[in-house]
């Protein structure tokens, strides 16, 4: 068969020349799909920049729905080396008067002092922390084990107990026991069968009358707030009263809960940045050339008129958690719309209606919030106009490929066509040429002849 660079060498038209461009005419209609793809992968990723400022709304959103998020509190100690406060959104607002009595301790206990060198075991260290059995400790070693052995034996076994050697000024040697947690509950006892070398006493004593040493108990943190008693096994006092309050020293301190007007600010802001996101990405995205009566990705696009529409009612709409609520509008609160389309927060505006009733702030805020959080799910969820639309063209583009690989095997049967009737006409104007090149030759032949 012929090459495709011999098409024409037997008739001497350029017969390759016209295959191409007949293949380019058949091929028109591929690169046209090509440009359609392009067009339909453009608005694809698009819409993806439209669903994640979506959801960036719908964060933002449920920050106002939702007072946990909202954080809408804040607490205060008069005296942080006291004790430290933070404010949950149960928390009511007012001033508490704290005392911390009693800060949570872990015990610690020392063994008599030993002499240096001094040898335990064999024998077995029993350990029970916070009323349980924790472990049995072997000390094997035939010729007995150092304090500082028996130490890390103790560490090794991880038993809630952690075991450390001091030498005092006069070379004697004492093991500290210290338990991992503070609170009452949380104290440890051994008993042990491991004796000491030179008749000394049992690794189970411990020394109670030295004075000087730092010798605690386990016990529970307790302060009073208001003069009512509370306690807590760590110096974190949670849960009380909604407030988080983290005891530092003994010692007295006021704790102020009031609304946090630069939380709500700064939440109500990001909504509105959210928003203004949303909107600008629409509206840059849908004007229209005169020029060239070109539109742009978004021009027309009813998912997207259809997402400006349903934030446009929320935000119009009154919730029916404010019918009959004195702060009922965003504009109470200081947003408002401008001719641009874009929201606009006024930050005299919201810090009035925050000094004026924060409980109402916080309430509208959380019902507008709700508003758009449902909203935008709606867009967002499978069924919604946003994820319909980013459906509708991912199968448009699959369409667009489906009928390209049809056209390319069209286009490889017309090649295949073109290519033998062009080989075929070569071979019979090559024939013929070869013909008429013999009967030339014979005429000429007796022409001489006679």
């Amino acid at each position: 068969m012929a090459t495709t660079s011999s098409l024409g060498i037997g008739t001497g038209v350029d017969l390759q020349s016209m295959l191409t461009s007949i293949l380019a005419a058949e091929r028109a209609p591929i690169k046209t799909l090509d440009t359609k793809i392009s067009v339909a992968n453009s608005k694809i990723s698009l819409y993806g920049t439209l669903k994640s400022k979506l959801d960036a709304l719908k964060t933002a959103a449920e920050t106002l729905q939702f007072p946990s998020r909202l954080s809408a509190l804040s607490a205060s100690s008069s005296d942080t080396t006291v004790l430290s406060a933070s404010a949950a959104y149960t928390a009511a607002v007012g001033s508490y008067s704290t005392e911390v009595t009693q800060l949570a301790g872990a015990q610690k206990s020392f063994t008599t002092a030993y002499l240096a060198g001094s040898t335990f075991g064999p024998g077995d260290l029993n350990f029970t922390v916070g009323g349980v059995a924790a472990a049995t400790i072997s000390l094997t070693n035939p010729a007995g084990s150092s304090l500082q052995e028996v130490s890390t034996a103790i560490n090794d076994a991880k038993i809630g107990v952690t075991a450390t050697v001091i030498t005092d000024s006069a070379g004697k040697q004492r093991m500290v026991l210290t338990g991992n947690e503070t609170g009452a509950g949380k104290e440890f006892s051994l008993t042990s069968s491991a004796t000491a070398s030179g008749g000394q006493d049992s690794l189970a004593s411990f020394d109670t009358t030295t004075v000087g040493l730092n010798r605690t108990v386990a016990q529970d943190a307790t302060m009073t707030i208001d003069g009512i008693e509370v306690s807590s096994s760590s110096n974190t006092f949670t849960n009380v009263a909604g407030l988080t309050l983290t005891a530092a020293k003994l010692g007295t301190s006021n704790v102020t809960v009031q609304n946090d007007s630069t939380k709500i600010t700064e939440a109500v802001q990001t909504f509105v940045d959210a928003y203004n996101a949303v909107e600008s990405l629409i509206k840059s995205n849908s004007g229209y050339n005169s020029s060239t009566n070109t539109g742009q990705a978004f021009t027309g696009d009813s998912a997207t008129r259809s997402v400006l529409n349903n934030l446009g009612n929320a935000r119009t709409t009154v919730p029916p958690e404010l019918s009959g609520a004195t702060l009922n509008t965003l504009s109470a609160l200081g947003i408002t719309i401008q001719q641009n389309g874009q929201l606009k927060l006024d930050k005299d505006v919201l810090s009035g209606a925050i000094n004026t009733s924060a409980t109402e702030v916080v309430e509208a805020l959380n019902a507008y919030g709700k508003s758009f959080n449902t909203e935008v799910t709606a867009l967002l969820s499978s069924d919604g106009s946003v994820s319909n639309r980013i459906s509708s063209l991912d199968s448009t583009v699959r369409r667009y490929k489906e009928s390209q690989e049809a056209m390319e095997v069209r286009v490889s049967l017309v090649e295949k066509r073109y290519r033998a009737q062009f080989t075929a006409l070569d071979k019979l104007v090559s024939s013929m040429q070869t013909t008429s090149s013999y009967l030339t030759q014979q005429l000429a032949a007796l022409q001489n002849s006679s």
